[in-house]
């Protein structure tokens, strides 16, 4: 009963078709992956430092400390979106 009024809403993203495995930077990952990667942190309110690009371990890329959630107005902009750290 108490999820009986819950609205499920569904967000479509481009995706990407690119290989991701050997990238070791968020500058370096598709623009449409770094959009995702910014629009789910901004879903869930909180900075994404650890990006996983592969099935192992060490595949991850670490963003550092002190990510803003905040985007730049010029995030549509073909080189990808612009953020700013804290």
């Amino acid at each position: 009963k108490t999820l009986s009024s819950v609205e499920v809403v569904y967000e479509t993203l481009p995706g990407w078709t690119e290989d991701i495995s050997t990238v070791k930077s968020f500058e370096d990952l598709p623009v449409n992956a770094q959009k995702y990667v910014l629009r789910v942190q901004e879903l869930l309110g909180v900075p994404i430092r650890w990006i996983g690009v592969g099935p192992n371990r060490l595949d991850v890329i670490d963003r550092g400390e002190g990510w803003d959630l905040a985007i730049t107005d010029s995030d549509d902009d073909e080189d990808g979106p612009e953020y700013k750290s804290a």
